[in-house]
């Protein structure tokens, strides 16, 4: 005998729809989700753009907002990037939030406390609309991304660089003197195992050496390095490779010759272009006004019983020929100070980095020089024949000499040596 067929209810109608309303459920936050995280990835490159754009201003008006936004362009600056990457802090759609030095980072392991001059925080938020997720509601989906950015000048923490990769003897200390670096090491890129040779009684002091040849020194003829030294080091890279050459085109012409003075007349120059170099002798008195002389061709030389005051100056040496050297050895007084604005803050002497010219600077017992030596191409020779000379504030230079029977040191100055630009995104 057949049973009866049983009567349908509906069951699996219903547990199917209730699959579905999950399936799409599932399909629609996957879609959805992937939107966000591609949204993500735009609101941190916006983000990341925007800081950079804000650390960036800071960096250039360093010198004088020591920075912090003052004026507030830096602020503008990344909200105008953050606005043209799609990001127009319209308060509905996207919220855009700078923060500059003197306010509180929103986020991050240092949250709440105050940002430093130099740093720039900046949080951009996304309030993404639903698309296939609105079955399961109708509010905006936010997406939050944020970046720090540091854009500041800072001082090279060196007292002596020596670029040269692989001479004996890149920095030789000789002739009987006695050099102190103060405040800061020194470095020596050189792999030979004589990098660094002090030979004749010469003597060298520093808190630390730090030399990439191994053993990388040598001490023939009584000479002494006096100091921790640490060989088998990474080489330095010339830290002051950004900085850009001066422009003559944009500098005043002072002189369409070389400029030659001697005996006991007293010279006053301004800072501009001196085509054929100067050439101070006898016992004149030799006055620099604040500025840069850019030297082409016929190099610099002040020789002779004269004296030389330079403050606020930075002699740039265009050699046309190997003869056009910078030569500073006076017996009068000397003063060089560096400049202490601009671009070329905190260096006195620069030479063309594509010449091999031999520079030469001597302390005479009444000298006085500060700032940065950079001869990144060429050799520096140092000699100091007096007592207690204070020589220039850092040397940065392919080889390095230094010689005579006095003493004199290397002062380092965080006011009175070359800047190294510090731009980039550090979260």
């Amino acid at each position: 005998m057949r049973r009866p067929i049983a009567k349908r209810r509906g069951t699996i109608a219903v547990v199917v729809a209730l699959c579905l309303v999950g399936l799409i459920s599932f399909v629609a936050i996957s879609l959805d989700g992937g939107m966000l995280l591609e949204d993500q990835r735009k609101a941190q490159a916006a983000a990341d753009a925007a800081a950079l754009a804000g650390a960036e201003n800071l960096y250039l008006n360093y010198q004088t907002g020591q920075g912090m936004d003052t004026s507030g362009s830096a602020k503008t600056a990344a909200q105008t990037v953050a606005s043209s990457n799609g990001f127009n802090n319209d308060g509905t759609t996207s919220v855009v939030t700078v923060k500059v030095p003197g306010e509180k980072y929103t986020g991050g392991a240092k949250s709440g406390t105050t940002i430093p001059a130099g740093y720039l925080e900046v949080t951009v938020q996304l309030n993404q609309s639903r698309f296939f997720s609105r079955v399961l509601g109708s509010s905006t989906l936010p997406v939050t991304a944020r970046a720090v950015a540091r854009g500041k000048w800072s001082a090279l923490k060196d007292g002596i660089i020596v670029l040269d990769p692989t001479s004996s003897g890149s920095l030789n200390a000789g002739g009987g003197g006695s050099v102190s670096v103060v405040g800061a090491n020194v470095i020596v890129n050189s792999n030979s195992s004589t990098a660094a040779i002090a030979n004749g009684g010469g003597s060298l002091s520093a808190p630390e050496f730090d030399i990439t040849g191994v053993p990388g020194t040598s001490t023939p003829g009584g000479g002494t390095f006096s100091g921790t030294i640490l060989n088998g080091q990474y080489p330095t890279p010339d830290p002051l490779a950004y900085l850009p050459e001066p422009d003559p085109s944009t500098m005043t012409v002072q002189s369409k010759k070389k400029s030659q003075y001697s005996n006991r007349q007293t010279v006053n120059l301004s800072p501009g272009v001196y085509q054929g170099g100067i050439s101070v002798s006898g016992q004149g008195m030799l006055n620099m006004a604040p500025g840069v002389y850019y030297m082409d061709g016929g190099g610099f030389s002040f020789t002779g019983q004269g004296g030389m005051s330079a403050s606020g100056v930075m002699i740039y040496n265009a050699p046309q020929s190997t003869s056009d050297k910078i030569t500073i050895n006076g017996s009068g007084s000397i003063t060089l100070t560096p400049p202490t604005s601009g671009t070329y803050t905190g260096i006195s002497i620069f030479q063309d980095r594509a010449s091999s010219n031999t520079v030469y600077v001597s302390g005479n017992g009444s000298s006085s020089y500060s700032g940065t030596f950079y001869i990144a191409g060429g050799t520096l020779n140092i000699t100091g024949n007096g007592t207690g000379d204070v020589i220039g504030s850092q040397y940065i230079s392919y080889d390095l000499v230094t010689g005579g029977n006095g003493t004199f040191s290397i002062s380092w100055d965080v006011n009175k040596v070359a800047r190294m630009r510090q731009i980039g995104l550090v979260e």
